[in-house]
């Protein structure tokens, strides 16, 4: 069922769109597969989450506007990696033959980002993919455990590198780039996460799930980085490596566990040293 835009969803979609207004080409002046875990099926009673069609109530962080960067080609790649984030914690819910919980994540791709890139898939001469999303869509809810739900899952993957793959290759390698993204796509999970808990227990189900998997595609794009950040400022590379490794902590699996291993202040700070060393 669909459901009003997150304030950070709302945000890139305008952002993107007013620079678009102001810039009849993609800006040049932008730089830029997630781990599997083998966890239980059921979610530990303890936790007292709502249930995952339950749990949107209270999602979006009070820093949504700070998701627009006034960059197209950062606002684009950021709304691209959101569907890749909501894909993978998708994708571990599947093979634990979660289904009900995964469809909210697979629908989210199409009901709340997609239409802050359609104009801009034309633009940059990107086939549009939303029939693509919304197959897989309808398969995740008539079809979970079918072959063909599969196939589509592995085409809207495809499809969204694809849309990835149309940013010059000189900007999607660039430190500069990369870490712009991989901040904005931070800032959103530290909302979700934090919107996720209510008197130290997690309240909300899909905005854990959600926060884990942007940080799960934030940390990939940070190793198409890793090594020139390691040659030319390793310092920074030490410390944003060592961050994200902290910062992982916080979502030790797919389920939440019955209380947070760490505090939403505790997530914010990790996430605001990361963006200190871009």
């Amino acid at each position: 069922m669909s459901k009003q835009l997150k304030p950070v969803e709302l945000f890139l979609a305008l952002g993107l769109a007013a620079t678009l207004g102001a810039c009849t080409s993609p800006s040049n002046n932008a730089g830029g597969g997630g781990e599997a875990a083998n966890e239980t099926a059921s979610t530990p009673a303890s936790t007292q989450v709502t249930s995952a069609e339950g749990g949107e109530g209270g999602e979006g962080g009070e820093g949504g506007e700070s998701a627009s960067t006034g960059n197209p080609n950062v606002d684009y790649m950021t709304t691209l990696g959101l569907m890749k984030g909501h894909l993978m914690v998708a994708e571990e819910l599947m093979a634990q033959k979660n289904y009900e919980q995964a469809e909210p994540h697979i629908g989210h791709p199409v009901e709340e980002l997609y239409g802050s890139i359609e104009g801009e898939l034309a633009q940059r001469n990107v086939p549009q993919f939303k029939s693509t999303l919304n197959e897989l869509h309808g398969l995740s809810k008539s079809a979970p455990d079918k072959p063909e739900t599969t196939t589509a899952f592995k085409t809207s993957e495809q499809s969204i590198d694809k849309a990835i793959a149309a940013i010059p290759a000189s900007e999607r390698q660039s430190p500069e780039f990369v870490l712009n993204v991989i901040n904005q796509m931070l800032k959103t999970a530290g909302e979700e996460y934090t919107a996720a808990v209510a008197n130290n227990k997690f309240v909300e189900l899909v905005e854990y799930q959600d926060s884990r998997g942007f940080v799960m595609y934030a940390e990939d794009l940070y190793q198409t980085i890793a090594q020139q950040m390691s040659q030319e400022r390793p310092e920074n590379h030490q410390k944003i490596t060592a961050s994200l490794e902290e910062l992982k902590t916080a979502w030790p699996s797919i389920n939440p566990p019955a209380t947070p291993v760490k505090t939403p202040s505790e997530v914010n700070g990790l996430i605001s040293t990361i963006e200190l060393q871009s």
